[in-house]
């Protein structure tokens, strides 16, 4: 583009009312290949210093630019003033071309000219607190509408010009390693301390931090080289490469030294104060509280004292909450106050806590001679910001009538996030939730120790056994958890139906440390049999939802089937009936078989809601436990859904509603969630009683540490039931169902 081309409409618009527009020559500088700079300086006695450009706008070719800019001015006294503008590259941006700005009380025309950088601009170095100014607004737009903060060309850019400025009484020396990846620096003497947003710009990348002192961690090696912006600071701060080896924060600890210990103190306040909002640090301060000796735990529990208690469980999750057990014994009044101790100290009131029966030690505490253990001694409570920085074991503090203390230690709490879940799960007894523990003190930590296994969900690794069909009509996918004594017969019974030759099968094994064993048999039954298959193994065990997703992802044929471990064929030819549902009804998107119990009896014939006696909903099986050929078991019919131990689904349905939800806990209720989730969707879902197969219900998942005896159902009706609620009052207000299995008609 030359400046002889026709006028652009800022030209007309201009030309028409207040006259020509203003010409300017402007310097084009490339920061990377997708982001440029534009920018030219203004005098007193220039003619565009009389433009109002607090926020301009621009065009190209006479269109508007094609993407967000950011426009910024900066004093030059007695120079003047630079005006910056920044953007993405785009068509037409280029040395020659004409850029229109259209200010508030008139316009002007830059004419762009190349330039190599931005020292170019500015005619050499510019003064360090102009540089810190300019660095500071590449930094917030690169790391904010540019999202450039790994863009390695970008970063140089930025730090070719802060070199300009280098000077030896701004920098920044290193001080220890600390970790794996981060270096303590010293700020240069005089550089305010103050708790504010800082830049830093290293050679191929660009950091924000909120730093506080003149003492700081920065989270990457990397950055050594290169240069801190503060807020208020002469110019850019370099830092320092390191001259040789740094000591390492732990032997800072183990000096004598007073200079040693100093910096280790102020190393570890960096690291506290910075843990709750930045996952490095809190990382960091994990490691060191899981590396510490661990402390006995202590309780008082003999029966001659007066008084007694144990804080049993102390376990934090991702968030920042913690989960607290305990129980208390205090029938003398001896107790004045409780103090929780972690990183800090809180009060603790029981009153506050939710209080649950301990019938073990009324046993123990029967025969006491200062008094037994009455009501309810044992306590749990949900406190969601304590642990907002991980602590290795907390304390809890009983405070004496007498002015004594005694302190009672928890057992080691950081633990890995299944653990962690399982160890909420499990502590209490079903028979003792109240709906208040459930949702105030078991339901929170829950969430969210399973939203962060959820998150780190790892890629399956998956073995093709034999040659898979080229275009089944079905694909089974079967989860595996540990118990594997029905998987013989089912792939014996899959294997000797001719109407499943062409099926794929599709096995995902949720429990990894089987790999070999399972491997191994599923290779002799292919070898026994001939059936192809495909095992799928998880890298660890997430749950029913997440390997049935797991299976359907790399399902290839139109219906998908999920099939328990422990459901078995009652006969040949059972999965024709549910083909032929599917392609009768098109508004179908899933329907179910008949299943049977070992004895031939009902055990689903479609499953439909019942409230519980607290109002909350529960899954049930039409006629469970009726003959086998009772007359409405053998009618098709709709349902309000089906159960997963033998679910048929559309494929292309499953996947719309993103197949099962995977925030119910290792395996119930995703089902009827499910079937709901498809319902909404606008299809239906029916039983087909021509199909018949044997459930040994159960069986599958009687193994899983992190369901049986634990509160894992309850959680998941919880959850079911504050999801879809008023869904399924509406859908049962027009289904039938037969007489409540709570007795309530």
């Amino acid at each position: 583009m030359t400046a002889g081309v026709a006028l652009s409409a800022i030209e007309r618009d201009t030309a028409a009312s207040e006259g020509a527009a203003v010409h300017v020559s402007a310097g084009l500088i490339p920061l990377s290949p997708g982001i440029a700079a534009v920018g030219f300086r203004t005098g007193a006695a220039t003619p565009e210093a009389g433009l109002d450009l607090r926020g301009p706008s621009f065009e190209l070719d006479g269109n508007p630019l094609q993407s967000s800019v950011s426009w910024h001015q900066f004093d030059m006294a007695p120079e003047g003033v630079l005006r910056l503008l920044l953007l993405r590259s785009q068509k037409g941006l280029e040395p020659g071309g004409l850029l229109g700005l259209r200010a508030r009380n008139g316009s002007a025309i830059l004419h762009l000219r190349g330039l190599q950088d931005l020292g170019e601009l500015l005619g050499g170095a510019p003064p360090p607190a102009l540089a810190l100014a300019i660095l500071r607004f590449l930094a917030a737009k690169g790391l904010g509408v540019l999202r450039a903060a790994e863009d390695a060309r970008f970063a140089a850019a930025c730090h070719g010009f802060a070199e300009l400025t280098l000077a030896p009484d701004r920098v920044a020396l290193p001080l220890a390693r600390c970790g794996h990846d981060a270096i303590l620096w010293a700020a240069p003497p005089g550089t305010a301390a103050e708790a504010a947003v800082h830049y830093v710009i290293g050679r191929q990348r660009i950091r924000r931090l909120a730093l506080a002192t003149d003492r700081f961690i920065l989270p990457d090696r990397h950055l050594a080289d290169g240069f801190l912006l503060p807020p208020h600071a002469p110019g850019p701060i370099h830092l320092a490469p390191a001259g040789g080896p740094l000591p390492r924060l732990a032997e800072l600890g183990r000096r004598g030294d007073a200079e040693s210990r100093n910096l280790h103190r102020a190393a570890q306040a960096e690291i506290r104060r910075r843990a709750p909002a930045e996952p490095y640090f809190r990382q960091m301060l994990r490691d060191q509280a899981l590396l510490a000796p661990a402390l006995p735990f202590r309780q008082v529990a003999e029966p001659d004292q007066p008084f007694g208690g144990s804080l049993d469980m102390a376990v934090p999750d991702p968030a920042g909450g913690l989960f607290l057990r305990g129980w208390l014994r205090d029938p003398l009044g001896l107790v004045a106050g409780l103090t929780l101790v972690g990183d800090q100290e809180q009060p603790l009131d029981l009153r506050a806590a939710q209080r649950f029966p301990r019938p073990d030690l009324l046993k123990t505490y029967a025969e006491s001679p200062h008094g037994g253990a009455q009501g309810k001694p044992g306590f749990v409570a949900y406190l969601p910001a304590a642990a907002r920085r991980p602590v290795a074991q907390w304390s809890l503090r009983l405070e004496l009538t007498t002015g004594d203390s005694v302190q009672l230690t928890a057992p080691p709490g950081l633990l890995h996030p299944q653990a962690a879940r399982e160890k909420v799960l499990g502590a209490i007894a079903p028979a003792h939730v109240t709906p208040e523990i459930l949702t105030q003190c078991i339901a929170p930590p829950v969430a969210r120790l399973h939203a962060e296994i959820m998150a780190g969900r790892g890629q399956p690794d998956s073995v093709a056994i034999g040659t898979a069909p080229a275009r089944p009509p079905a694909s089974f996918v079967i989860p595996l958890y540990r118990n594997l004594r029905f998987l013989r017969h089912q792939y014996g019974a899959f294997a000797r139906d001719p109407a499943l030759a062409e099926v794929e099968l599709i096995y995902v094994l949720d429990s990894p440390e089987q790999r070999d064993e399972v491997e191994h048999l599923l290779r002799g039954l292919h070898g026994l049999y001939g059936r192809a298959l495909t095992l799928l193994i998880q890298p660890v065990n997430y749950g029913y939802a997440a390997a049935c997703n797991a299976g359907a992802e790399v399902a290839r044929a139109p219906v998908l089937l999920l099939f328990n471990s422990d459901v078995v064929p009652a006969d040949r030819g059972w999965l024709g009936p549910l083909l032929a549902a599917l392609e009768a009804d098109p508004g179908l998107g899933a329907v179910g078989p008949k299943l049977l119990f070992e004895d031939g009896s009902l055990q689903h014939a479609g499953l439909f809601f019942e409230r519980g006696p607290r109002g909350e909903w529960f899954n049930n099986h039409y006629f469970k436990g009726y003959p086998r050929y009772w007359p409405a078991a053998q009618l098709s019919r709709e349902v309000p859904g089906v159960t997963g131990a033998a679910f048929c689904a559309r494929a292309e349905a499953y996947r719309a509603v993103g197949g099962l939800t995977l925030d119910y806990v290792i395996g119930d209720y995703e089902d009827s969630d499910l079937c709901l989730k498809l319902r909404q969707a606008g299809w239906r879902i029916a039983y087909v009683p021509g199909s018949e197969l044997y459930h040994f219900e159960r069986q599958s998942i009687r193994e899983h540490v992190g369901y049986a005896r634990t509160l894992a159902g309850n959680y998941n009706r919880l959850l079911h039931h504050g999801r879809w609620d008023s869904a399924i009052a509406a859908l049962m207000a027009r289904m039938p169902r037969p007489a409540s299995a709570f007795g309530m008609g």
